[in-house]
């Protein structure tokens, strides 16, 4: 799992607070998606808001924890289709 900060200062007032995203493999292990929920809920914890491709496994989770937390959450999607 990745996780990368995104440079908020001309976006959205509700998104000021500080935005991260965060990838991960399309497969996660169990250990990778505890990792993801642990990493994501110290942020918002901190009131980031949070940035993934919810049609993926870790986005999904990502999205999950956001919305629990109450922070707004981005849902990316790939671009192109390949990478």
């Amino acid at each position: 799992m990745r996780v990368f900060i995104i440079d908020t200062g001309h976006m959205a007032p509700e998104l000021q607070g500080g935005l991260i995203g965060v990838e991960g493999s399309s497969n996660p292990t169990p250990a990778e998606k505890r990792e993801c929920v642990e990493t994501v809920s110290q942020y918002v914890m901190q009131g980031w808001a949070i940035a993934a491709d919810a049609h993926t496994p870790i986005g999904w989770l990502a999205a999950l924890t956001a919305e629990t937390g109450c922070v707004p959450f981005v849902n990316l999607t790939r671009l192109g289709g390949t990478r």
